[in-house]
């Protein structure tokens, strides 16, 4: 019986075969296409690197005990569970994660979503919570030429900034000292419940104070958190304009930053540009400038942000600079997708007409075929 080569189970196979190895050729050659500001962000984690080991020496100079359990990676920056200036729980894989060099190259590329350049204005609040996320943008706002205005709180959630002599203002201080950033806090609070050191006993709020006063910050002074939310709101202005800011930057969980609970949990990590902050009738600082029209870069609930980037949330060890979506992104070759595309393609026309004009010239030709 006559069989046109598109019915051929050998000629099908053979297709089969050839369609499988065109596909597993193609989907093999990638090619690593670079994300914009890569130079920067390799520039930014380096200098991160470079401020995590000089904080770390500092911290060795003095006999303290190295957690490995507590931190695996040994980086020292990781603070206690329990200290004078603790102000909330926290959560230690978060600290884990964000002692990461590459955390300052997510920063660059949030800046550089953003529309950031070299010699605007930035407001930054950070807090003594989160030493990993203030490493990262500080690191960030140097490396890219940023003027930012800082503004701290001193309290610190478990294993953050939490030891009593060696609270975020000591570290900021000891890598302006080095060169590492030319920047300051301009401002500090004691932090904790509503800004005001709530939850902090008179010993601990003490020891908050005498921090702020040994790096010769300016204390910020509030009755409550509406007063803090407005000595706040007077800094960032005593210069220039809510909006005459690129963008804001917030690290942590501040309350005099995000306002009431019911407000905080509206704002996603990572960058926000299209919220509505005009619906946030008690949101703190950040939704100010989000009304105002500045961009926001929130660095909280650290396992979403890297979500975003598909990035390893709390690694061991801690991946390599350089390693990350927001460095450069594998995409396969539009070349050969294109040259395997028209092989298939080919493959399917040449056979089709083929048997086309096979079956055509045994119409043609021949009797058909009988069935009795």
């Amino acid at each position: 019986m006559f069989r046109p080569a598109i019915q051929r189970t050998e000629v099908l196979v053979l297709m089969a075969v050839i369609a499988l190895l065109v596909f597993y050729t193609a989907s093999s050659l990638t090619v690593k296409i670079q994300a914009p500001a890569h130079d920067l962000k390799i520039a930014a984690a380096e200098r991160m690197t470079r401020a995590m080991q000089l904080l770390k020496d500092s911290r060795l100079e003095a006999p303290v005990f190295m957690d490995d359990v507590n931190d695996p990676n040994e980086t020292g920056l990781i603070g206690r569970q329990f200290t004078y200036i603790t102000t909330d729980e926290g959560d230690l894989d978060a600290k884990i994660s964000i002692l990461d060099p590459n955390v300052a190259a997510m920063v660059v590329d949030y800046l550089n979503k953003a529309g950031v350049k070299a010699g605007d204005h930035v407001a930054v609040t950070l807090t003594g919570s989160m030493p990993g996320g203030n490493l990262a943008v500080v690191c960030a706002l140097e490396e890219m030429g940023l003027k930012p205005y800082i503004l701290s709180s001193v309290g610190a959630s478990q294993w953050g900034a939490n030891i009593e002599d060696f609270t975020w203002l000591d570290m900021e201080h000891t890598l302006f000292e080095a060169g590492i950033i030319s920047f300051r806090t301009r401002a500090a609070s004691l932090g904790g419940g509503s800004d005001i050191g709530r939850r902090l006993s008179p010993r601990g709020r003490q020891l908050i104070l005498e921090a702020i006063s040994r790096n010769d910050i300016e204390l910020i002074a509030s009755e409550d958190l509406l007063d803090a939310i407005d000595r706040r709101i007077n800094y960032f202005t005593e210069s220039r304009d809510l909006n005459d800011y690129t963008a804001f930057i917030n690290v942590g969980g501040g309350a005099a930053v995000l306002g009431d609970a019911a407000t905080a949990r509206l704002i996603p990590p990572g960058l926000t540009r299209r919220m509505q902050f005009q619906s946030t009738r008690n949101g703190g600082v950040m939704a100010k400038f989000g009304r105002a029209g500045v961009a926001i870069i929130h660095v909280l609930n650290i396992h979403s942000m890297f979500g975003q980037f598909d990035y390893p949330y709390a690694a061991t060890p801690t991946p390599a600079v350089g390693v990350g979506s927001f460095y450069a992104s594998e995409r396969y070759n539009p070349w050969t997708t294109a040259l395997a595309l028209l092989i298939l393609l080919s493959m399917v026309v040449i056979i089709g007409f083929n048997s086309k004009r096979k079956i055509k010239h045994h119409l043609e030709k021949y009797e058909p075929d009988s069935y009795i």
